[in-house]
């Protein structure tokens, strides 16, 4: 199927469980490759939010987050997003109405994938059984046992009549209907990414905890290959150079070229060796790469053998601080020309800020996978594009439609249109590929930008502020700061299906877009309440408290007590820690701007193993409580180790 966009034509063969109008399954096919040849012209205007803001743009009593790449899929006229420990929800996708929500299956972390054959769901539960639900009320039609269990994302694939998913050490291929087993694999290691299939290939790829990629033979379930590219061994890299992960990625295949890229999260010091004062042009990086393996997070196998094809020239990155950098984004594979080209967040100098460092030099890119589809490119190599500005610790992940190139901030919709993707330009950051500005989202509009007030439209043309500024668009809450950031869950996604634009924010909402002038007409979804989700009513209380009570005590005054574990610098803040990674837990925060109080950096000051006592409000910060500390007196050390 082949579709003109302007001068560029795009090609995407159909999807055997359904067209490539709609996103049916995690990043939209069992490829995995993010990608659909849909478009929806702008102006875009808002068709309803979901779990999001209220009437007036505020953060309501009953809501609630998501799981980690939680994404918004289609079929059947409604729309299915897995919701943790609440389950399943189907949403009218007319008006973002609650049509059914299933609760009985267990914890929900992963997208369900969508039958059109059958009008049918379906659901791994991190009980680790796969269900097949009627899409239309949600009901259990039948399902089967793994007789394991995770708490990973571990969304199935869909292909023709068979279903494949991992769970514990198995990967599994059933009948779609029925679930009859029809193969099983055994890794021999907790598999801890999703599966993807090459339909040419007839093969199955997933990546086991020991960083062993798999792959199978689709046909009765035997070993292909089992390769494992990175020379790191199995572990939390948080603070170790010497670990890597593949959890909470996903193997990526690029079915024109017989390739499957291959991620692993690295640790945080990986973004630092990586120099974009001396990596400037692709033969550097390629060259970097070659010296310092344990510094790649990208691989390029073939679906043939498990070799490694070439070097992606992509430096490591994520959205994390402190010490702490989670899976970096996967990337896209589009069809541009008839051709295969990733689309992926890649780094090299010279940054847009000056002076440049390893947190400067992200951008948006495209990854070329042979040598012959961009003169002068050769496979690995990227091609740097312009796009708005995010942090190489704030990197997001990739969508793409037809040419729009649509990326998840933990604060923003990122959205672009490829305007100029000459030959001549991308081989430095100072020619780019050209783009032009889509409608952007922010989670919160924090100064009235368009000096209107709240609009129902949750529309402004002119800019999006929060804590910083975007371009124009759209807004779920209303001068909301960092309220809704309790719900934070990493990562933002976008999907596009049905000729409706999903965006799936870091606190749990789904806003949706569709093609027309924005207007105060818009729709707001229902909204599940539940009384569980009410803040609760802190006693009042004058002395210490420990740091494991602070989030009840969220926008009060109050003193934290507890024996710092890490004490960290990363440039732009002091971080002092009383558990490790400190995501979703409490932190104390003293940005740069605050330490000439402290008369000198206070990560010399404070180190782990003392006993302290922080005064101030309690805060959110990406999802766990927090005390920003602007000077010294809010501290005392009551004991030391």
């Amino acid at each position: 199927m082949r579709l003109q966009v302007g001068g560029t034509s795009l090609y995407l063969p159909l999807i055997a469980n359904g067209t490539p109008s709609e996103w049916t399954q995690f990043a939209h096919d069992p490829q995995r490759t993010s990608f659909t040849e849909q478009m929806v012209a702008t102006p875009w205007r808002l068709k309803w939010i979901w779990n999001g803001s209220d009437a007036l743009g505020k953060v309501p009593s009953g809501k609630f987050g998501l799981p980690r790449n939680s994404q918004a899929i289609t079929g059947g006229g409604r729309v299915y997003i897995s919701a943790g420990s609440r389950g399943v929800f189907a949403l009218n996708n007319t008006s973002g109405a609650v049509v059914w929500n299933q609760v009985a299956i267990g914890t929900v972390n992963s997208t369900p994938a969508y039958d059109m054959r059958s009008d049918a769901l379906l659901v791994v539960s991190s009980n680790g059984r796969l269900y097949r639900l009627s899409a239309a009320n949600g009901q259990v039609l039948n399902q089967f046992n793994s007789g394991s269990s995770s708490q990973l994302p571990l969304p199935p694939a869909l292909w023709e009549d068979t279903v494949y998913f991992s769970m514990g050490q198995q990967v599994y291929a059933l009948d779609r209907t029925s679930l009859a087993v029809r193969w099983q694999y055994n890794a021999g290691s907790p598999v801890e990414t999703p599966p993807a299939y090459s339909p040419s290939a007839q093969t199955v790829v997933v990546v086991s905890r020991d960083l062993y990629v798999h792959a199978i033979n689709a046909n009765n379930g035997s070993r292909r290959w089992r390769v494992k590219p990175t020379p790191l061994q199995p572990g939390d890299p948080n603070g170790d150079t010497n670990y890597a992960e593949a959890k909470n990625g996903w193997p990526v295949i690029a079915e024109q070229h017989g390739l499957v890229l291959i991620r692993y999260r690295l640790d945080w010091q990986s973004l630092w060796n990586f120099n974009p004062n001396v990596l400037t042009t692709n033969s550097q990086i390629r060259q970097f790469f070659l010296s310092n393996r344990a510094d790649q997070p990208l691989f390029a196998l073939r679906l043939s053998d498990g070799s490694e094809a070439f070097i992606p020239n992509v430096g490591n990155g994520g959205f994390g601080d402190g010490g702490y950098l989670p899976m970096g984004p996967l990337p896209a594979i589009a069809r541009v020309d008839g051709k295969e080209i990733a689309y992926i967040v890649v780094r090299g100098g010279p940054c847009p800020q000056n002076p440049c460092d390893s947190r400067w030099d992200s951008h948006l890119g495209e990854l070329l996978l042979d040598d012959q589809t961009v003169s002068g490119f050769q496979a690995g190599d990227v091609r740097f594009m312009e796009n708005t500005f995010f942090p190489t610790d704030e990197q997001a992940f990739i969508s793409v439609a037809g040419n729009m190139i649509l990326a998840g901030h933990w604060e923003a919709g990122i959205a672009h249109q490829i305007a100029d993707r000459s030959p001549s330009r991308g081989a430095t950051t100072t020619n780019p590929i050209l783009v032009n500005d889509l409608p952007h989202i922010a989670t919160s509009q924090d100064q009235d930008v368009c000096n209107s007030g709240f609009l129902a439209s949750h529309y402004c043309s002119v800019g999006l502020s929060n804590t910083r500024t975007w371009p124009g668009g759209f807004y779920i809450y209303w001068k909301e700061g960092p309220v809704y950031d309790q719900y934070w869950s990493e990562y933002a996604t976008w999907v596009v299906s049905n000729n409706t634009i999903y965006f799936v924010s870091t606190d749990g909402a789904v806003v949706a877009l569709e093609h027309g002038v924005p207007s105060t007409a818009s729709l707001l979804g229902d909204f599940v309440s539940s009384q569980s989700d009410l803040p609760v009513s802190p006693p009042t209380l004058d002395e210490p408290i420990s740091y494991e009570q602070a989030a009840q005590y969220a926008g009060h005054v109050v003193t934290v007590e507890g024996q710092l574990v890490r004490v960290f610098n990363n440039g732009k803040a002091v971080y002092l820690s009383f558990v490790e990674p400190h995501q979703r837990q409490f932190v104390v925060r003293i940005m740069k701007d605050n330490w000439d109080a402290f008369g000198q950096p206070p990560d010399t000051l404070y180190r782990a193993g003392q006993r302290v006592q922080i005064r101030g409000l309690v805060a959110w910060y990406q999802g766990g409580p927090v005390i920003n500390v602007s000077e010294p007196e809010q501290i005392t050390v009551i004991g030391d180790q």
